[in-house]
């Protein structure tokens, strides 16, 4: 009788299941987190479950330095890393297709929270996700292992390499180097190798399945060889915020942080800042040295993240895309919403809208909030640590080590809500009876 209670939970109730699960893994983790044998020294109940929560939401914000944990704790932090970078979501649809006999309904949810098009492909797709995942962060933690070799033991070596490569995929952004990233900013190998795995994780798995098809069935002439007009999209939005980013970033610090760098240097620096910054969080700059109009952009950048379906966070570049459309077609005096020629459904409108005007509500509301209970703290670092929670970026200037038992409440919540993503929200906030006609005449666009 439980069980088949639970079972129906789970069809009609999909979401909620994920975001149930998901907040259990998070007690999970801080649970053996807190086991002295993870621990080199006492560490504060609510800092290991800001961890948890900042480890399963590839973040990377800590109140505390990963060095205070044992290398337990730390392979322990590497497990969860791993986990919130192929996302909760993804392994509990992944479990639930293994056990549960889906619904029709549940099958075309299950399909849209993993921007999946067609649901009939769901268990193979996922399969193909955990298998370039490891792939990945494979050949990235051998290219790794060849810098660190001559700066640690063997084991240890080996150990900093995988935990830097699936931090670098999952786009999480800790470092357990000495000085953080900022030990190797001038190492060549360092940093292509990083940008790449930051480059592989938030560009999203749907692009990379698009790409695997295409090279799969190359010689087959009855196969279409072409990518997609949303992948084309995905591209083209990620490829442009990152240029801008980069070449502004150039700009602003070429006679600040990055003055004593040599041109490639500076060159392989300022590429990977435009690729980090929107999604992973590292830096190989010292922050706090940064000009202010540098900050700014770096918060732009991660509000707007990655590409939908990946590692990364923030509203995501098609949510951007369609945002930068509605003004074009209001500008334009036109009553629908164009992308490259194509008409964007009105559902996907609204819902575009719907993550913007909510991930701006909350930002705001908890900025508010941590305006009064961080009151020592200037505003634009309140500011830039609540974008960077809520985008689960991880850069942060200082703020989260001083912050209070309230505001470090504030940044958990941010964490877990940025994670999950507005969208998801609204797909759980609907009932099965809600479920409306999934075929349109327009252009549908991967938000989430």
């Amino acid at each position: 009788m439980i069980i088949k209670t639970i079972n129906n939970f789970i069809k009609e109730h999909p979401s909620l299941t994920i975001f149930l699960s998901f907040v259990c893994m998070i007690f999970v983790g801080t649970l053996i987190l807190s086991l002295p044998a993870c621990q080199h020294a006492s560490i504060k109940l609510i800092d290991l479950f800001f961890i948890a929560t900042s480890l399963l939401t590839v973040t990377g914000l800590t109140p505390v330095s990963f060095h205070d944990f044992t290398n337990i704790g730390q392979f322990v932090m590497l497990i969860m890393m791993q986990i919130g970078g192929l996302g909760l979501m993804t392994m509990s649809l992944f479990i639930m297709s293994l056990f549960i006999d889906f619904g029709l309904y549940t099958q075309i949810l299950a399909s849209e929270i993993l921007s999946i098009q067609s649901f009939k492909d769901t268990k193979r797709i996922l399969i193909f996700i955990i298998k370039l995942t490891l792939i990945c962060e494979l050949v990235g933690a051998i290219a790794i292992f060849f810098v660190l070799e001559n700066d640690y033991s063997l084991s240890q070596a080996i150990f900093l390499s995988i935990f830097h490569s699936v931090s670098s995929f999952c786009n999480v952004g800790i470092s357990l180097f000495k000085n953080d990233t900022l030990a190797y900013n001038t190492n060549s190998l360092m940093l292509i190798t990083t940008t790449i795995l930051i480059l592989l994780g938030s560009l999203g798995f749907v692009t990379w399945h698009e790409f695997s098809q295409i090279i799969k069935n190359w010689n087959n002439k009855d196969s279409y060889h072409k990518i997609s007009w949303h992948t084309h999209l995905v591209l083209k939005t990620f490829f442009i915020t990152a240029a801008v980013t980069s070449i502004l970033f150039w700009l602003l610090e070429r006679q600040n942080t990055l003055h004593e760098l040599t041109p490639l240097q500076t060159f392989l620096n300022v590429i990977f800042v435009g690729i980090s910054a929107k999604s992973c969080g590292y830096l190989s700059i010292a922050i706090n040295l940064a000009q202010p109009a540098t900050i700014l952009l770096l918060a732009m950048t991660t509000f707007i993240g990655s590409a939908p379906s990946s590692t990364g966070g923030g509203i995501k570049t098609s949510a951007f895309a369609i945002f930068l459309s509605i003004m074009r077609a209001t500008i334009n005096g036109r009553s629908h919403v164009e992308i490259n020629g194509r008409r964007i459904a009105r559902d996907q409108v609204y819902k575009a809208m719907a993550i913007i005007g909510l991930a701006c509500s909350w930002i705001l509301m908890i900025t508010f909030c941590l305006l009064i209970s961080e009151q020592n703290h200037e505003f634009l670092n309140i500011l830039f640590e609540t974008i960077s929670a809520f985008s689960n970026n991880g850069i942060s200037l200082g703020l989260t080590k001083a912050l209070t038992f309230s505001g470090k409440i504030f940044i958990i919540i941010t964490m877990i809500i940025g994670r999950i993503g507005a969208l998801a929200l609204i797909i759980g906030m609907r009932k099965p009876s809600d479920a409306a006609d999934f075929s349109y005449p327009e252009e549908r666009v991967i938000l989430g």
